[in-house]
């Protein structure tokens, strides 16, 4: 049903669609937009707000209006520079402040010294926000509009390529700026009086860099989109390091805060895979070593010569009430939910308590290692251990070296030729192609549960949850019966998917369809977020397994 106002609204949008728009229009327009937005919060009464339809309709307008609003304070701030906007006058600036401004007369300009000595000041001053903030929209406008030089020339933008990002409508202008910020750090300083000049910054291969941050915003899906932009940059960075990364590493005291110690970490790529793979098991709490990681347990002291109580904790009540008395009338406090990081912490400390007779049980011959990425606990000290793996993905050129590459780590971390060699002087090598002589990667409906040798081939193929954007560990994740074990399903690498247990449960709730796709698994997520129901798989895994 049509009302006078949406009448309005339509008559305006075939004007708006002529070339025609002149520059008081405009000022018009944007002067009524937060009025409309205003106006819009507030419409609807208690029944739309009850309606979830008007809420999602009204978020899409909102997140397509705010990114045009971006696209808007660049464009102004390329405009105070480009019109020299800090030569105004102070009485032509009050005029603007107090009345609409009459663009047909010239504007009054300063005799002297301009009132601003930048572009930046003005900004800062007019829209009162902070100096930094305004030198960072005119700095990004130099980005993806235009550069000026030292005499007020105006220069195609820094970065050409997303400059055309930042004016297609479809895209998401806060994306680009960022990267073109971080992509800025990596360009050569002009000169005092030369010449702006455009993008130059190359990876190690003489790709442009512009270019590969471009070519990564072509991901549809966000989180992978933005996992990609990331490792281009963190690629950039170790190249442009002056100095030999090994040389840096090592643990670093870094003094005390709130009477705790700091200590700072820096490890090889494949030390940082023993780290990732203890903190990934700790996180799981499937395994023993993650459940004592939430528990915290910190009474029992692991030394030199095995396991010592710690002393008795003090009471809480006077002396003359026995403990069988205070606990009639004290309800103890459940313990809290250690956090993320404290669990990580309870993991590293109970590895580094393992004590002495411990490691002769491992050393002892006929001793056996627990399963890496079960956890174990020794039933004679009760200490939770997991058992840290690095897990290696390369080609039969780099084994045998005669690639330029050097492998990858099951959590993204890029060995060198000598890691790569120290690690295979140690590994045991499984061929997961054929799955090796002893390793059976089908047992049909003999079992339910996938084996430790199923369960390494799935995570190098998979190496996470394989839906969109999902960044889960492979340790924390399930092995999913594509062909479902409750409708005559067999346990198989070719029938199992890798999915984090939130997925798992929207696989088995209908809201994701796994299909097997001849053996590497995708997904086909909702219709309400994929119309046209492509199968689909993660791409950030892709990136770091098979």
């Amino acid at each position: 049903m049509s009302t006078p106002l949406t009448q309005v609204l339509e008559d305006l949008s075939r004007r708006l669609e002529q070339p025609d728009l002149g520059t008081g229009d405009a000022l018009a327009l944007a002067a009524l937009i937060p009025a409309l937005l205003r106006r819009v919060r507030s419409a609807g009464g208690p029944s739309s707000s009850a309606d979830p339809r008007f809420a999602l309709a009204l978020a899409a307008a909102a997140e397509e209006t705010a990114d045009e609003s971006v696209r808007a304070q660049i464009h102004a701030a390329h405009l105070i520079e480009a019109s020299a906007a800090h030569g105004l006058s102070v009485l032509e600036l009050d005029a603007l402040r107090e009345t609409e401004p009459d663009l047909a007369l010239p504007p009054q300009l300063c005799e002297g010294r301009p009132s601003f000595t930048s572009p930046e000041e003005l900004a800062a001053a007019w829209l009162d926000v902070d100096f930094f903030e305004a030198r960072r929209r005119m700095a990004d406008a130099h980005h993806v509009i235009a550069q000026f030089d030292y005499q007020h020339q105006q220069h195609p933008p820094q970065f050409t390529r997303l400059a055309a990002r930042f004016a297609d409508p479809g895209q998401h202008p806060r994306e680009i700026l960022s990267a073109a910020r971080r992509l800025e750090k990596f360009e050569e300083p002009a000169a005092e009086f030369a010449a702006p000049r455009t993008a130059s910054a190359q990876d190690a291969s003489g790709a442009l860099l512009e270019q590969l941050i471009d070519d990564a915003l072509d991901e549809p899906q966000s989180t992978s989109r933005q996992r990609r932009v990331n490792k281009i940059f963190k690629q950039a960075r170790t190249q442009a390091e002056e100095e030999d990364p090994a040389a840096l590493a090592g643990l670093f005291r870094r003094g005390t805060r709130h009477g705790l110690t700091c200590i700072e970490l820096l490890l090889d790529p494949l030390g940082a895979e023993l780290f990732d793979s203890i903190v990934a098991q700790a996180d799981n709490p499937r395994t023993q070593a993650g459940q004592q990681a939430r528990e915290g347990q910190s009474n029992v002291v692991f030394g030199a010569f095995g396991r010592q109580e710690s002393a008795a904790p003090i009471p809480e009540h006077p002396d003359f009430v026995t403990d069988e008395e205070a606990a009639v009338h004290t309800e103890p406090d459940p313990a809290p939910e250690p956090s993320v990081a404290l669990r990580r912490l309870n993991a590293l400390l109970g590895f580094l308590r393992i004590n002495s007779q411990r490691l002769r049980k491992l050393v002892e011959p006929g001793g056996q290692d627990p399963l890496p990425g079960t956890g174990d606990t020794d039933g004679a000290q009760g200490v939770a251990t997991v058992a840290p793996q690095v897990v290696v993905t390369l080609t039969l050129a780099e084994l045998e070296e005669r690639a330029a590459t050097h492998g990858i780590t099951l959590h993204g971390h890029q060995l060198s030729a000598a890691q790569l060699r120290r690690t295979l002087a140690e590994a045991k090598i499984i061929p997961l192609v054929l799955g090796g002589k002893s390793q059976v990667l089908d047992m049909g409906r003999a079992a339910r549960y996938h084996t430790e040798p199923m369960r390494l081939a799935i995570t190098v193929r998979d190496g996470g949850c394989i839906v969109p954007g999902c960044t889960r560990d492979p340790e924390s994740c399930n092995i999913h019966h594509i062909w479902l074990w409750s409708e005559g399903g067999v346990t198989s690498v070719y029938w199992g998917a890798m999915l984090c247990e939130k997925h798992h449960h929207d696989v088995h709730a209908g809201l994701i369809k796994v299909i097997a796709n001849g053996g590497v698994p995708q997904v086909i997520m909702p219709r309400f977020m994929d119309p046209d129901q492509r199968p689909v798989r993660n791409t950030v895994n892709q990136h770091r397994a098979a």
